[in-house]
């Protein structure tokens, strides 16, 4: 692979980047069928993992209206995934967190690729890793960007470059 130019090595690593995304994105709906969870249950779940969140955040987090959000914890709570509880800090202010079944899934689900991960990536050097960690923060720092602008209508909404679905292996990242 040395071979190739920069240009070459760019665009090999734009497609590969689009098809982690998409094999990651298939083991989420995956693992969504399994627990009979949607891709905003699966958010919300993900968000609270970080530790409790008010509805608003996780309204924020899942792109959904408070009404929607109050049914999507009711759908929740009720399946026993989270529960409901007052501020420590504001009594008047209601915080959502995960409860045990929440973890006993993510151990489930993400256990297993998290130490095949961890497995496959450690036969990389320090300097290697490095570089990766780099490059995944600078690319999570560049879709959210795009994800903004594109939300804000300053992006492109017209789908992928060409109209059609396969052009998206040359648009490159």
């Amino acid at each position: 692979m040395s071979s190739l130019s920069k240009d070459e090595l760019i665009v090999r690593l734009g497609g590969l980047v689009m098809r982690w995304q998409d094999a990651t994105q298939r083991y989420d709906e995956a693992v969504g069928a399994r627990w009979r969870l949607n891709a905003s249950e699966r958010l919300c779940l993900s968000l609270l993992m970080h530790g409790p969140q008010t509805a608003s955040a996780i309204a924020a987090e899942t792109r959904l209206t408070p009404a929607a959000v109050t049914a999507l914890i009711d759908r929740l709570a009720g399946r026993g995934f989270v529960r409901r509880r007052p501020d420590a800090n504001d009594r008047r202010k209601v915080m959502v967190e995960a409860v045990e079944a929440t973890h006993a899934l993510a151990r489930e689900a993400y256990g297993p690729p998290q130490v095949a991960g961890a497995a496959l990536l450690g036969q990389y050097s320090p300097a290697e890793l490095t570089v990766f960690v780099r490059i995944l923060e600078d690319m999570i720092g560049l879709q959210r960007g795009l994800t903004e602008a594109l939300t804000a209508g300053g992006g492109q909404t017209k789908g992928p470059p060409g109209g059609r679905p396969e052009d998206k292996e040359q648009s490159g990242v």
